[in-house]
């Protein structure tokens, strides 16, 4: 009885022994399923061209891979497809979304997942975000300059450029801004038409733009035609005589870049000092009385503070001797007391807001306000409140259209007489905007116009336009014919440089010399 008792005792010590070693085994290739559960090892999840591009190492065993995919915000995966080979291309996505994909290696032994891979689709669908908006285009240091409002979703822009309209454009620069230089082979007297294209991250290309052209300075033929007209001409000799300059604001600092001038019934003159965003008033001697206008933060453009200003440009005085001012930057027109006292502004609503950039500027009699838009090419007339009664105008070169209009002034008979700044001309305008008749054409001579900015009357009705390309004012009848062009001095210190803004009062001259910052102040007659 005893020996079998040990003998059941080493049986039982054996089994225990076995019994351990089976649960140690079972552990260990427990253990090593869960090693090999890991699956596939990812390279990597690339977005290109519209796909997101999924690579992975081969996992040894697998007869097929599923692909798994979700939403970041979706609770389970979803079987996306599946393949034998070790990459995948997913296409059907939606911009913005975060997507989150796993790879699941089919094998004899069972299923073995990845670990998750993430990737986020860029914003905007592949090739449906629109193509660009032209701001513009100008001449300027012997190139052409373009200027257009940029696109959500663009890395970059090609520019196409042609001779001839609506046809033959190749490519002439990719850049990854809003504006670009041009002085690829051009040629003077030649107009040239571009077009503009936007690229996505995918290289994916927009449908090309609407079209703008632009002449490029006149040839040599023209050159010579224009300087046998203006040989031609009997220019009437204007004699001015320089009496001073106002360059400061008394112990607040120089003028920097002022804009425009006016003068309001008590003789003391008003100067819109753009890029120290004030306005400046001197008695009429040119001493410096006061000025108002706290520069704006640019943050709040949209909604900015009553008073303040960011790029005060022209300038008119009703017959209260209330100041006006456009504000190109603010997108607005301000009305100060004759002191400086805020009143009231007015604007436009909508999307053409964001490029609204009031340019030239009169006041009627009954208070109704006429505002050039350089940025839409439109005439705008509002009443006292600011409600829009007329908007007239696109941008063209047919009468009745403008490219970037600038100022403007009023004829004794109810007129409104237009810088037509890009088209290089002058038109004549009713009230409401109605086209009357036009003048001036591209050109560098007496009768033709480079870049006309400032428009004023003489006390004879005489029409003075400056231009601050040639940097001179021609003097033209209320008819339309070249009369006297000024300019040339031979003391070369009292050359123009980008003038704009004129006055003429009391037989006196005024006019903003905006690259040097000063109003220059002369005695028209001997």
């Amino acid at each position: 009885m005893e020996k079998f008792k040990e003998k059941r005792e080493l049986i039982m010590s054996h089994h225990s022994k076995l019994f351990r070693m089976i649960i140690l085994t079972l552990v260990m290739i427990f253990c090593a399923s869960i090693v090999m559960a890991e699956g596939p090892s990812w390279i990597g999840a690339f977005f290109v061209k519209g796909k997101v591009g999924l690579k992975w190492q081969k996992f040894d065993g697998t007869t097929q891979y599923r692909i798994m995919r979700k939403i970041d915000t979706d609770a389970n995966f979803s079987e996306l497809g599946a393949t034998d080979k070790t990459h995948y291309f997913d296409s059907e996505l939606v911009p913005g979304a975060i997507y989150l994909y796993k790879i699941i290696a089919v094998t004899a032994n069972g299923e073995m997942e990845s670990t998750e891979k993430s990737i986020t689709i860029p914003g905007s669908a592949v090739g449906k975000f629109e193509a660009p908006e032209w701001v513009g285009l100008r001449i300027d240091r012997n190139k052409i300059f373009l200027n257009w409002e940029g696109i959500k979703g663009a890395i970059a822009y090609n520019i196409y450029r042609s001779e001839t309209s609506g046809s033959g454009y190749e490519v002439v620069g990719n850049t990854p801004a809003t504006k670009y230089a041009d002085n690829q082979d051009i040629k003077k007297g030649t107009t040239y038409y571009y077009v503009l294209s936007a690229l996505n991250e995918e290289f994916e290309e927009t449908e090309k733009s609407l079209e703008m052209s632009i002449k490029y300075g006149v040839s040599a033929d023209e050159i010579k035609r224009q300087e046998a007209e203006a040989a031609a001409m009997k220019l009437v000799d204007l004699p001015i005589t320089y009496l001073y300059d106002i360059k400061d604001a008394g112990q607040n600092g120089s003028l920097l870049q002022p804009a425009d001038i006016y003068i309001n019934s008590k003789g003391n003159i008003y100067i819109s000092d753009a890029l120290n965003a004030r306005i400046c008033v001197y008695d009429p001697d040119g001493n410096f009385l006061f000025q108002f206008g706290e520069k704006a933060n640019k943050s709040e453009i949209d909604n900015p503070v009553p008073g303040t200003m960011l790029y005060p440009m022209t300038l008119f005085i009703d017959k209260e001797d209330n100041v006006y001012i456009t504000d190109t930057f603010l997108h607005n027109i301000q009305k100060y007391t004759a002191d400086g006292k805020f009143i009231s502004s007015i604007t436009i609503e909508g999307e053409e807001r964001a490029k609204f950039r009031p340019g030239g500027l009169a006041v009627l009699d009954d208070g109704r306000v006429i505002v050039t838009d350089a940025g839409n090419h439109r005439y705008y007339v509002f009443d006292k409140d600011g409600k829009v009664l007329i908007k007239k105008g696109k941008k063209g070169s047919k009468p009745g259209e403008f490219v970037s209009p600038d100022e403007i002034t009023l004829t004794p008979d109810g007129k409104v007489l237009l810088v037509d700044v890009m088209n290089c001309r002058i038109q004549e305008l009713e009230v409401d905007g109605t086209p009357i008749r036009q003048f001036g054409s591209i050109g560098q001579t007496a009768g033709t116009f480079a870049r006309p900015k400032g428009i004023t009357l003489d006390e004879q009705g005489n029409i003075w336009i400056s231009d601050a390309m040639t940097s001179a004012v021609q003097v033209w009848t209320r008819e339309g014919e070249v009369k006297s062009a000024i300019g040339q001095f031979e003391d070369v210190s009292l050359t123009f440089q980008g003038p704009r803004g004129m006055f003429i009062k009391d037989s006196k001259f005024y006019i903003v010399s905006r690259l040097n910052s000063r109003v220059m102040v002369f005695k028209i007659g001997n």
